[in-house]
């Protein structure tokens, strides 16, 4: 329970109290699909579908973006900087709790994001709809995504030590994927062997084949399924991996080796 109760205080933060995370997350998205599909007048692509059903993948992922190699990572990084870490094992709580909590309430936070897209979406430019089973196989493959991209970001947290370097290590990594993926450009536009290379991150398939999902040209895209299920596992080995190196007081056996006898000590009179 005290880890729900947790994850129900990082969406607070996020939404109330972060504003530039909320802005990112689900405001620019928005922003971007006002001016993007309202400038080319929302044309009709065949087959009875407009831009705005291609164009809503590449909304998603800018708000996927954000909210996982900026947002999440800066979020762990803050913690860690001031310690926050070594006290929650002193009073009975595993970090790595903490973490997947996080990584949890960032998960929501981008599902509230692909809520709102697809209802601005369909009331401003009348967005097609799929049928249900259609719309379970889409969610999958959405869900696979966001999970590879905040295990990323949480990778960039356990590596990095300072926030401003994971700030600004997050919003390049970021600012590179929309740009060779499609979301600022036009990804048939870009060199062949840019595309032949981005074939292989599951990042460009949200915004280049997910269509085919809601086109209803097919259920599953399995070279996708395959790359994330890939990179999924890889990513968890690789944090597993910086988690004993970098942690390691989360597998002290003997309490006179546990970083709280780092802590600076001051005595009474030395205070007053």
């Amino acid at each position: 329970m005290k880890y729900l109760r947790y994850c129900f205080i990082e969406l607070k933060i996020i939404l109330i109290r972060t504003p530039i995370a909320l802005f990112f997350s689900i405001i620019f998205p928005l922003f971007m699909m006002m001016i993007i599909v309202g400038s080319t007048g929302n044309i009709e692509i065949g087959n009875g579908y407009y831009f705005i059903d291609k164009y809503v993948f590449i909304a998603l992922g800018l708000g996927v973006l954000p909210t996982s190699l900026v947002s999440l990572p800066i979020s762990i990084a803050v913690e860690k900087e001031i310690g926050a870490f070594e006290r929650y094992v002193l009073f009975g709580i595993n970090p790595i709790g903490i973490v997947l909590t996080k990584m949890f309430a960032h998960f929501i936070i981008t599902f509230i994001q692909f809520v709102i897209v697809i209802f601005f979406g369909r009331v401003i430019f009348n967005l097609q709809l799929l049928p249900f089973d259609y719309f379970l196989s889409f969610i999958f493959h959405f869900s696979l995504c966001i999970i590879l991209l905040l295990l990323m970001g949480v990778l960039l947290a356990n590596i990095f030590n300072r926030v401003q370097v994971v700030q600004i290590t997050g919003m390049f990594i970021m600012f590179l994927l929309l740009a060779l993926t499609g979301g600022i450009t036009d990804y048939s536009t870009l060199p062949e062997p840019i595309q032949k290379s981005m074939a292989y991150v599951p990042i460009t398939y949200l915004m280049n084949d997910f269509y085919k999902i809601w086109f209803l040209e097919t259920k599953i895209l399995p070279k996708y399924l395959s790359l994330a299920i890939i990179y999924i596992v890889l990513f968890i080995l690789f944090n597993l991996f910086v988690i004993y190196k970098k942690y390691k007081f989360l597998v002290i056996k003997k309490q006179k080796d546990f970083p709280i006898n780092n802590f600076p000590h001051y005595k009474l009179n030395e205070r007053r």
